[in-house]
Parts: C-alpha cells; structure tokens; sequence
C-alpha cells in the first residue's frame, strides 16, 4: 500500500484531464475525427519529503451517463489504472454524499451486470471489486450504460418502452471467493454480494454520436473519507493497457474506437495525447484518436 506522500507523487503524475469538449476538430493541431478534451486543475496540498508545504496539480473533466437525461460527472483520466469509477446513490458514507452520485434507476440504458458483462440474476451473489488507492479504499459493483467524453448537448431520447424495469440495491450479504490485480499499486480484490436486480433488453442500433459508447464500469457502493473528501472530482476513468482492467469491455482506450466513440487512422486508435497549459491564457487539454 502506497503511503500518501507516494499516492499523490504517483496519481498526479499520470492522472490527466479536464473539461471535456466532445467535438472532433479537424485543422491544425489535430486529425479529423479525434476527439479533443479540455482540461480544469486543481491544487491539492502536499507535504514534501523535508517536511515542508507544497502544492501538486490534478487535472480533471467532465463526462455525462446515461439516457435520457445524462447524469454528470467530473473525473480525472489516469493512465494508472483501467476502470471507469463513480459514486453510487447506494453508497451512503458522507464522502459519497459530497459527490455526484449515479443512479441506476434514472437511466433507461443501464444494464446491472456481473464483471463479465452477464447480466445479474436477482437474488443471487453480485460480482464486487474493492480496490485500494494509498490510504484509501472504493469497493463498487458493475454496470453497462452509454459514458459520453464531455458536454453531450443532445442525446437521443429513447421511448418509454426501452426503460428497463427498476432495480434496487439491497442489503450486502456476505462475500465468496477473491481475485487480486494491480491498479494504481493499489490491491484489487473481486467478491460476491447480495442484491436485487431487474433488467430489461435494450433496444439496438442506437445511435451515441461523437464522443460517446457503450461500455462497462463500476459504480461505487462504499468510499473511505481519506483521500477521496479532498477532491474536486467523484470519480476515475482509467486510461492504462488493457491489462489493468478486469475485462476489456471495461478498457475505455481499448474500447472507444471501436465502439465510433473517435476515429480516424488505424495506427492511431489506440493513441492519445496530453497537452499542459503553461499559462492561463491556454488550456490544457487531452486528445483520443491522435494528438
């Protein structure tokens, strides 16, 4: 387990991302059909190795989930790791409550899913990950739903007859069996819990649009004060190899061009490209699908 010192020199340094403009930009500085992200900071206060004050920059941005009214969520984009992670309204510790908070029930695209991708069968164990970041620790549940890069300023509007049935996250039974991995040198485990759930089939075809996809991610249903009530952000959306994922289908990078989330040339689907403002005349920003 990382010591906070070595959390922040270690998450900071990879984690990247900001205010996110989901339009692809054609021209100088960027290829057509990548898609640009801007960036916002924030200045967390740190305690260097002689004792004495200092101050480290996490970059951060905004992403929407779900259908028909996107919920909103800033996140900082870490090459560290591979999973997108949001607060759950089933989570209820107070760090949570300072946080925007997903809801399953207030999309009509979301699917509660097992870690691979089947979906939950109610009343029987739910798939779990804890994972553990520095001196604290997020333990979350699965789920499929459309995650857009950036400010969607429309989203498709679905009939009523695509709304899955609701789903309500019970009680937390007891947990079997362990799986580990490395994330952010955090330690991952993977368990069974108990909850209800409901799901219904999803119409097909539907069109995301730039900057959006299918995918899945974890919905955090517990999150320990420290460190995460000292961050503007609610969440983490894992840029790292697909290996720091527990399946592919969670890999944003792995995921977001295939699924028409950016395109462009093939040898660069796979690529992305960070730029750090050194003034406040300019912004940061991070590009998919080129640089």
């Amino acid at each position: 387990m990382l010591n906070m010192h070595s959390f922040h020199v270690v998450f900071l340094a990879i984690a990247n991302v900001g205010s996110l403009s989901a339009t692809a930009i054609s021209g100088v500085g960027a290829a057509a059909g990548t898609l640009t992200v801007r960036l916002n900071k924030q200045m967390l206060p740190d305690t260097s190795s002689d004792g004495g004050r200092e101050h480290k920059s996490a970059y951060y941005g905004q992403i929407t989930i779900g259908r028909p009214t996107p919920q909103t969520f800033n996140v900082v984009f870490d090459t560290g790791s591979g999973h997108l992670i949001v607060p759950s309204v089933m989570c209820k510790t107070q760090t949570c409550k300072q946080h925007r908070r997903y809801s399953r029930r207030a999309s009509v695209t979301a699917k509660d899913i097992e870690v691979d991708g089947s979906l939950v069968v109610p009343g029987d164990g739910r798939d779990q990950l804890t994972i553990t970041f520095g001196t604290g620790e997020v333990t979350s549940v699965f789920v499929h739903d459309i995650v857009c890069l950036g400010e969607q300023e429309e989203q498709p509007v679905l009939h009523a007859s695509a709304t899955p049935s609701a789903s309500s996250g019970a009680s937390l039974g007891p947990s079997s069996g362990t799986s580990s991995g490395a994330l952010l040198g955090a330690s991952v485990s993977q368990a069974s819990i108990k909850t209800a759930s409901n799901s219904a089939n999803l119409s097909k075809g539907m069109e995301e649009g730039h900057g959006c996809l299918r995918m899945r991610f974890a919905v955090g249903i517990s999150m320990t004060d420290d460190p995460f009530d000292k961050f503007d952000f609610d969440g983490i959306l894992g840029l790292g190899l697909s290996s720091l994922s527990q399946a592919p289908p969670f890999n944003l990078v792995e995921s977001g061009a295939k699924r028409g989330a950016w395109y462009g040339d093939d040898d660069r689907l796979k690529m992305f490209g960070v730029f750090l403002a050194i003034s406040s005349r300019e912004h940061s920003e991070l590009t998919f699908g080129g640089y």
